[in-house]
């Protein structure tokens, strides 16, 4: 916990907000599919979802170029207010006599353009207030907060959101409008580059740098892609399953989820300390491959297994897996993007993820088509892909660093003898 302390004022608040933020979206979010479908059908409901899912890959692609051409700060308070005024009138709609639909639809694709905007700023944020050296321990501190506080408000929205659904939309936009406030005063513009200095990186870029770094961000994206569809099948088709094969015993197949989403939550809350350390003397590559392995090695026994023994040893690989790789990953990505395009390769990474996202729920169509077993072997498949895809794309990362350093030592050279 000293570690934390150690870091720059940016950071500490803006893990501050993380918190504050993210707990609120947990009271609401969760429950908005079911609110959607108690009030307008499920046929309705599912064309709302595909259109959010729309304005949402819009607000990636879009938050992350106005990121790089006008600041992480501006971009964080346009979003930050529109999302909180959004919620503020959704508490408004929602407490009149009658449903009133079209509004309130128009205001969540709103607020998720902004939430998916604010995000390539909000990363890039972090990497420019960031050291290399503590960039590790920081993405896991943002892990875990972020675990946290989204267990904390679900749980407050599974209370509340039924019968108070009014109050906690207005509490959700204080909050956001609060955060907002805080963001304005507390954190400073990081995105500080010179006119002179974008042009001469970009000359340069048009090198093997450049092309390699091409190269390595298309690795980043299908990894990024690959690694969003295995992580949303609990949520998705992992989830049915385990429901229609239980109940075992005492326990229901929603009790069994209920149980490895606390697994998941008590783990990240408690062990992540203890994962710092564990691997702090991890080199980067044996830190990513090993926390990958865990990672597919457990969503292959949630698709496999039906027996609790297994389904927890199974959700365990996913946790401590997340807890070493996330961390690692991210801070290899925040070295290897260029710095003055921060944004816009964010977003590219976030629009991938969301895609990604989408693609997983084919997997509840394909259970009617593919027995259990298959979707096994497609799991251990894309599993495969994962760790493949990483294993080139790291190796093309140390090959760019070690050109780098070469030709910094290079012109160092030539400056001593000048």
């Amino acid at each position: 916990m000293k570690l934390l302390f150690t870091f720059n004022r940016t950071i500490r608040t803006r893990m501050l907000l993380n918190f504050v933020s993210n707990t609120g979206s947990a009271m609401v979010m969760p429950y908005t599919v079911v609110y959607f479908s108690n009030k307008i059908g499920t046929a309705m409901t599912t064309a709302t979802i595909l259109l959010v899912g729309i304005f949402s890959l819009l607000g990636y692609l879009i938050g992350g170029r106005v990121t790089d051409s006008v600041g992480r700060k501006s971009v964080i308070l346009f979003s930050e207010i529109v999302a909180g005024l959004g919620f503020l009138f959704i508490s408004y709609f929602n407490s009149l006599n009658h449903f009133s639909a079209v509004p309130i639809i128009v205001l969540f694709c709103i607020i998720y353009f902004c939430e998916s905007a604010a995000n390539p700023a909000y990363s890039a944020l972090i990497i420019d207030a960031s050291e290399e050296h503590d960039r590790r321990a920081v993405y896991t501190y943002f892990m875990w907060i972020s675990t946290v506080a989204f267990a904390m408000g679900s749980v407050l929205g599974g209370f509340f959101f039924e019968n108070y659904s009014v109050l906690l939309f207005f509490i959700v936009g204080a909050l956001s409008l609060t955060s907002a406030f805080c963001t304005h005063f507390f954190i400073e513009e990081t995105n500080v580059l010179r006119p002179k200095i974008h042009g001469q990186i970009n000359k340069r870029q048009v090198g093997w740098i450049g092309i390699g770094a091409s190269q390595i961000l298309i690795l980043l994206c299908t990894g990024k892609l690959l690694l969003t569809i295995l992580t949303e099948q609990f949520p998705n088709y992992l989830t049915i399953r385990i429901v229609s094969n239980y109940p075992i015993g005492i326990i229901t197949g929603y009790n069994m989820v209920g149980y490895l989403n606390l697994e998941d939550t008590l783990i990240t809350a408690f062990v992540a300390g203890i994962i710092i350390k564990a691997t702090s003397k991890f080199s980067e590559k044996a830190a990513l491959l090993t926390g990958l392995i865990l990672f597919v090695a457990g969503y292959v026994s949630l698709s496999y297994f039906i027996q609790p023994v297994f389904l927890f040893l199974g959700m365990m690989f996913i946790s401590i897996g997340s807890l070493i790789y996330v961390p690692t990953l991210q801070s290899i990505i925040a070295k290897t993007i260029p710095e003055e395009s921060r944004g816009s390769h964010l977003s590219i990474l976030g629009f991938m993820g969301a895609l990604g996202g989408m693609l997983a729920s084919l997997f509840i169509w394909g259970m009617e088509h593919i027995p259990e077993f298959g979707i096994t072997c497609i799991y251990i498949f894309i599993g495969i892909c994962i760790i493949y895809n990483y294993s080139f794309a790291y190796r093309l990362v140390s090959m760019k660093d070690k050109k780098q350093t070469a030709s910094i030592h290079h012109q160092n050279e030539q400056l001593f003898d000048i």
